[in-house]
């Protein structure tokens, strides 16, 4: 039987531990290039039970391995993490008023937390979410900035394992050449463009006029990341494709600063702080009538994993992290048919091949 809390000699121990994971091709967006990602695997043990979580930082969101391990650190010596899973809310908010910022750090607690309750509740998290029988989206494949020879062998690459979605990563001086690459691969396939950042609103508008001939679904992220929401809402009332926000969006607050400025919002559990402030965040999101991506950094399948048992909510999904990866330690979500599907397992169901 799982402990309870009618254990009072059971505690939550944390330990954390580096998770290199080295991609099979370098990863190349418009702010750098990408070959391993430093990552850090937390585990939450309480009694026979192990809860995993993952971090994944991000400069871009003030984050690096150091600061996760010395919020890691502050949260183990100060004993912060108390006796009973199901006081995760008490546990987190306390944190919280304690450490601002670190929302990847935050999300590796928050997802071992909740592979810990759902494994006491001996179910899937998706199943302990209310979550189950929805539909799923399909999951795209991004095509990072590379010369147009890498780029048309990884689209190939993706449309051949099944993907049905590729989403293209722009902010280069050859930005048109690398989408007329992927349209003369396949004139069909749904076609999704990422900027992350790198464009102005007088580029974007440049840029939209000239997509607008190749079918493409959605643009995320043409303005950088602290840009005036007044300059959203230029691009989005000029565009006839729709718009998301990706880096300028990070928890719920933010949508609804965003409110009539896009189209639809990037969720990612390194950005949120983890699970329970994803839902809030889409919740949110959907009640201003914007559409979800559920994102991802370079991750592991252990964090795949746990953002997929909220895809049922989401629009699109962008959670191909874990499929980049030259050696994944974990096994989790796998891709069938276009979609990644989630295993039988309790908890976020996911085991560690090391």
């Amino acid at each position: 039987m799982p402990p309870t809390k009618a254990n009072p000699t059971e505690v939550i121990e944390l330990t954390f531990e580096p998770l290199a994971l080295k991609l099979a091709n370098p990863f190349g967006i418009s702010r750098g290039t990408t070959t391993v990602a430093q990552n850090l695997l937390v585990k939450l043990k309480y009694g026979s039970l192990i809860g995993f979580g993952e971090a994944a930082p991000s400069r871009t969101n003030g984050e690096t391995v150091q600061t996760v391990e010395a919020v890691l650190t502050a949260v183990r010596d100060n004993k912060m993490l108390g006796d009973d899973p199901t006081a995760m809310r008490s546990v987190m908010m306390k944190i919280d008023r304690y450490i601002n910022g670190h929302p990847s750090a935050k999300a590796a607690l928050d997802m071992a937390f909740y592979d810990l309750l759902a494994k006491i509740a001996d179910m899937p998290l998706y199943k302990y979410l209310g979550l189950a029988d929805l539909p799923l989206p399909l999951v795209d494949m991004t095509i990072g900035i590379d010369n147009l020879d890498t780029i048309e062998r990884k689209a190939k690459e993706a449309l051949a394992a099944g993907h049905k979605i590729l989403k293209v990563k722009l902010g280069t001086s050859y930005d048109r050449e690398i989408v007329r690459k992927i349209r003369e691969i396949d004139c069909k396939v749904s076609l999704q463009v990422d900027a992350n950042g790198a464009w102005s609103v007088k580029q974007t508008m440049q840029m939209i006029d000239w997509l607008s001939d190749y079918d493409v679904d959605l643009i995320e992220q043409p303005l950088p990341k602290n840009a005036a929401v007044d300059d959203f809402c230029l691009v989005r009332d000029y565009s006839p494709i729709p718009i998301f926000a990706d880096e300028s969006i990070l928890q719920a607050e933010d949508a609804v600063r965003f409110e009539g400025a896009v189209d639809g919002v990037v969720v990612k559990l390194m950005k949120t702080g983890g699970i329970y402030e994803a839902l809030r965040l889409i919740h949110t999101a959907k009640s201003l009538g914007q559409k979800i991506m559920l994102g991802c950094m370079v991750e592991s399948s252990l964090a795949i994993t746990a953002a997929c048992h909220l895809a049922p909510l989401a629009d699109y999904s962008d959670l191909d992290g874990a499929l980049l990866l030259s050696d994944d330690p974990f096994e989790g979500a796998y891709l069938e048919e276009g979609f990644l599907k989630l295993p039988n397992r309790s908890g976020l169901g996911v085991l560690h091949r090391n």
